[in-house]
């Protein structure tokens, strides 16, 4: 556990030394691959970038322009509780952790939708991620095999710098099938377990 609370520590400061114009041109990098990537996804989870996440905001902006329904996170206000997604729409306003979520909306469940974009503190080329700790992603796309390509598929999106060669695991993390990054793309299911 220390293990993985000084490995996010020190991630989250490299991520947060990043120069400002570094990240917005990762993030619009990530954008350009990012809508040729999910053309064919109609219902996309996305979420809102804190702490110097990348900043998917660009490639949801690419999104909505060419017709796709993209979703956000809304953290139940009863702790254990999977996530569940609101239509991208304003208003926003601070949910439970302070996020912005949308305050209206139909919701959608996390298996109705075709990919996800996670938020990455660290990952390794295997698809494994060191997420934030609350274990909301976890929790929510507990369902999702590890091996068998399935719905939804979870796509992290991370700076390079966030590459770690080898991610720390516990039995409840689950893989996701690919990290996209401002460089390439990582496809967890080529590579071996």
């Amino acid at each position: 556990m220390r293990e993985k609370q000084g490995l996010r520590r020190g991630l989250r400061e490299r991520r947060e030394a990043m120069d400002p114009l570094t990240r917005a041109a990762s993030a619009r990098s990530v954008a350009r691959h990012g809508a040729r990537l999910l053309r064919r996804a109609r219902h996309i989870g996305a979420y809102w970038p804190v702490g110097g996440e990348l900043d998917p905001r660009p490639l949801a902006r690419a999104l909505m322009r060419t017709r796709h329904r993209l979703y956000l996170p809304v953290v139940a206000k009863r702790p254990g509780r999977p996530l569940s997604f609101l239509p991208w729409r304003p208003p926003f306003a601070p949910g439970s952790l302070r996020i912005p979520e949308p305050r209206w909306g139909r919701r959608a469940s996390a298996r109705r939708l075709d990919v996800v974009l996670v938020p990455v503190v660290g990952f390794d080329a295997r698809g494994w991620r060191l997420g934030q700790g609350g274990g909301f992603y976890d929790r929510t796309f507990g369902f999702v095999s590890r091996k068998v390509r399935g719905r939804p598929l979870l796509i992290g999106l991370a700076y390079e710098c966030q590459r770690l060669a080898s991610a720390p695991r516990e039995g409840h993390d689950v893989r996701l099938h690919a990290v996209l990054t401002e460089r390439r793309l990582y496809r967890a299911r080529q590579m071996a377990a």
